[in-house]
């Protein structure tokens, strides 16, 4: 019963967490920031019709017309509109409420147009996986009385968030990352749905992993999370009177298109009583799920069936993958924390700009000094937060590191304002001298050469958001990831990495996530290249809840693992392996003592995999 104790405790924390409303202020500086009151006219008054201002709104955060992306910030209101706002451009937009629950956009009823927002320009046909950094915040999408409409149609790739967010209303799918393939991977964090048919659909073919992070689900007609062709990692899953809480399904009955969900944490109340909380038809690896008003906790007609009971600690659709006998049939259970708590910054006088101290984007001059010099300025006078004016426009449109920058002193946030574009051999630094907790957000290298921020200290905290930079440890304190495209060498001994939505991308030898001696925990993964993908080594922990890799291409003679286990521990929960033209062919290679085995594949064995557990321990 000890594990039902833990749960309890840890929805509380993170919903109460979830629910606290930020009041998001930022500066006035028009280069940086577009008020859709102040700069566009809209009244967010409930009367007026706001669409035109916040459809210009969203253009110009994503750069369209002006090649320099911008915060579309909405103040606390009401804005009507009355037609689907769209998201044209491949990058962009980054949109913050000022507070969740007073910043509403609201639907017109009677309309049953296809969404409230829809992040991608079409409704069928993406045309390619190219859609990138759309970025929800803070606020309320009401779609009133329209039961044909969806409140967001979320479609972004590699990264792209939808966070503290309210979907509420007589609608289709609060949000729908279903209605075209290609889409993913990308997150959605602390999100409350209310209403609906359905309250989340991820549904393929062909989508590249999402991760759901403290969802609340109620009052749904049909269905809460239902699952299709994508791997899925969620954790603190809350689904309230709803019939079916959770579906993991197949389409067309082809197992390689089914769902790959690993869940853990989750409390499902109030549903069908003669029916199941989860009803699994694919790949399923559940943890310490807790269902009250249902027949049965899962549901499921794979080779494991059934989990009979209402509380379950730990379950596997399909029987554990290992090359040791003596490893364990379960997973470690890593601990598991939050990220850190860090209040907005409601002064604008403690907001700095680098620009300002002559960080020029697009020149190919490096910006190291001017960057220093802003959080000098910043650290002596007090200040905790220097931004960066977002970038555009064609290449080169980047700032350039090429040194190090130490970030000290008061300097908790480092932010771009917009797409903060940075690339090239450069280093952030996080030590003694540091704030108790840094936080990067909207830093991308995006295809550049992405600098290092290391967090060598014994106790700060190290946070990216919306980053894609090398994330490097060699000291012991804490770091965290939330929706990061990033490569990861974890080398402090004991340091401990929690990552949320991780997709790194390329070739390597050695490992584009590297744990040798820490304590890594990853909540959705996808990544797409050659070579060794995850390696751990030296007494590191790892542990990975739902994985999509996409190769493509591994030559068949390519003897590099995917999986690298070294006189280590790994456990990879819901992996699915899809790749048209050569897949691995070593899935798992791992070392104990001197002795090596590796998972190989077997003649005439299908290369596409869909495994509940690997079990490395």
């Amino acid at each position: 019963m000890r594990f039902l104790c833990v749960l309890g405790i840890f929805f509380l924390m993170a919903f109460s967490a979830s629910s606290l409303a930020q009041n998001i202020v930022f500066p006035y500086d028009p280069a940086a920031v577009i008020d859709v009151k102040r700069d566009l006219g809209a009244k967010g008054d409930g009367v007026h019709d706001d669409t035109d201002a916040l459809q210009k709104g969203i253009d110009l955060s994503c750069g369209i017309g002006t090649n320099q992306t911008k915060i579309l910030y909405i103040p606390n209101g009401k804005y009507r509109i009355t037609r689907t706002l769209v998201v044209k451009s491949g990058i962009g937009p980054w949109i913050y409420g000022q507070s969740k629950d007073k910043t509403i956009i609201k639907l017109e009823d009677g309309l049953n147009i296809e969404a409230v927002l829809r992040t991608h320009p079409r409704d069928r046909d993406p045309g390619s996986a190219d859609w990138f950094m759309r970025t929800i915040r803070n606020l309320t999408i009401d779609v009133g009385n329209n039961p044909s409409t969806d409140g967001i149609r979320f479609f972004s790739n590699n990264s792209g968030e939808v966070k503290d967010v309210i979907i509420k209303g007589s609608g289709k799918v609060g949000i729908n990352m279903g209605f075209m393939e290609l889409n993913g991977p990308n997150m959605v964090q602390d999100v409350l749905i209310e209403g609906f048919e359905k309250g989340i659909v991820i549904e393929g073919p062909a989508i590249w992993g999402n991760t759901l992070s403290r969802i609340r689900i109620r009052n749904c007609k049909k269905i809460g999370l239902e699952i299709r062709a994508s791997a899925v990692g969620v954790e603190n899953l809350l689904v309230e009177n709803t019939p079916l809480p959770v579906l993991n399904d197949i389409p067309q009955d082809w197992f390689w298109w089914g769902g790959v969900l690993a869940i853990v944490g989750g409390k499902f109340r109030g549903g069908n009583p003669e029916g199941p909380a989860i009803l699994n038809r694919s790949v399923l690896y559940a943890r310490d799920i807790e269902a009250n008003g249902f027949k049965m906790a899962i549901e499921s007609n794979s080779p494991m069936g059934n989990a009979p009971g209402l509380k379950i600690a730990e379950y596997t659709s399909h029987e554990v993958k290992r090359l040791y006998d003596e490893a364990p049939s379960r997973a470690m259970r890593l601990p598991i924390k939050l990220e850190p708590d860090i209040p907005w910054e409601r002064n604008p006088s403690n907001w700095v700009c680098a620009n300002d101290f002559g960080a020029v984007p697009g020149d190919n001059k490096d910006d190291t000094e001017a960057i220093q010099k802003a959080i000098d300025y910043a650290a002596t006078h007090k200040k905790t937060v220097v931004y960066l004016r977002g970038i555009g426009g064609p290449d080169p449109n980047w700032y350039t590191l090429d040194g190090t920058v130490k970030i000290y002193g008061s300097v908790r946030l480092f932010i771009g304002m917009g797409f903060g574009r940075i690339i090239g051999g450069g280093k952030f630094i996080i030590d003694e001298d540091s704030a108790a907790v840094v936080k990067f957000e909207n830093i991308q290298a995006f295809g550049g050469h992405p600098p290092i921020v290391e967090n060598r200290s014994k106790d700060r905290v190290l946070w990216l958001e919306n980053c894609d930079l090398k994330v490097v440890g060699t000291g012991k304190g804490d770091i965290f990831l939330t929706n990061c495209p990033s490569h990861i060498q974890l080398l402090g001994k004991g340091q401990s990495l929690w990552a949320r939505q991780l997709n790194p991308e390329g070739d390597s030898d050695t490992g584009l996530v590297e744990n040798l001696g820490g304590n890594l925990w990853i909540l959705g993964m996808k990544f797409e290249g050659k070579g060794i993908r995850v390696r751990t080594a030296e007494g590191g922990k790892t542990e990975i809840f739902g994985v999509f890799n996409y190769g493509p291409g591994i030559p068949p003679d390519d003897n590099r693992p995917m999986f690298d286990i070294d006189n280590a521990k790994m456990c990879i929960m819901a992996l699915r392996e899809i790749s048209f033209d050569g897949t691995y062919p070593v899935k798992v290679r791992e070392r104990r003592g001197k002795e090596t085995r590796e998972y190989r594949l077997k003649p005439g064995e299908h290369g596409w995999i869909g495994w509940a557990l690997y079990s490395g321990w």
